[in-house]
């Protein structure tokens, strides 16, 4: 079977990985992100603002899960149809939640760092922070999650010259 933009269902193509939450992998990331997205036919304009919105998003999720202590991987889709989309999906659970509740409940978690509510704040923030400068790089940014048993998804997508603009993904 051969791979197109579409294939005859009319579904978007879609380009998946996971890496290790390691910072050594952003880059890989960010490299296939523009890759994908410069095939799809972006704007070489904005391939710069899906190289870095993809890195900070990459980032945020290796973040994450360093603080909650796992070693799952990150997930990354990069799909094509109407617009070009980029997901990164983590599995941290709400820090705040955690921190709130039963530290008993998350094994995974270093027990000094569980009890450090400053360290909890400054994460808080620091993803915070993040976020914003997503929403400055990203008009089209959509955070799911996070609650006490799913991580986050970080949905951004860019118009691909052409296409008819789609409110819905």
């Amino acid at each position: 079977m051969s791979a197109s933009k579409h294939d005859q269902r009319g579904e978007p193509a879609a380009v998946r990985f996971a890496f290790t939450p390691a910072a050594a992998y952003v880059r890989a990331a960010r490299l296939v992100a523009a890759d994908v997205a410069s095939h799809a036919g972006v704007a070489t304009g904005l391939l710069d603002e899906v190289r870095q919105a993809v890195g900070e998003a990459c980032t945020r999720a290796i973040l994450r899960h360093r603080d909650c202590g796992l070693d799952d991987l990150v997930r990354v889709e990069f799909s094509i149809g109407d617009r070009f989309i980029a997901k990164i999906t983590d599995n941290a659970q709400d820090l705040r939640a955690d921190s709130e509740g039963d530290h008993a409940s998350s094994p995974h978690r270093n027990e000094a760092r569980s009890n450090d509510h400053e360290a909890i704040e400054e994460d808080t923030l620091s993803e915070e922070i993040t976020l914003i400068v997503l929403g400055g790089l990203v008009e089209d940014l959509v955070v799911t999650g996070p609650d006490r048993e799913h991580g986050t998804t970080v949905t951004m997508s860019w118009p691909l010259p052409g296409r008819s603009p789609s409110a819905d993904h």
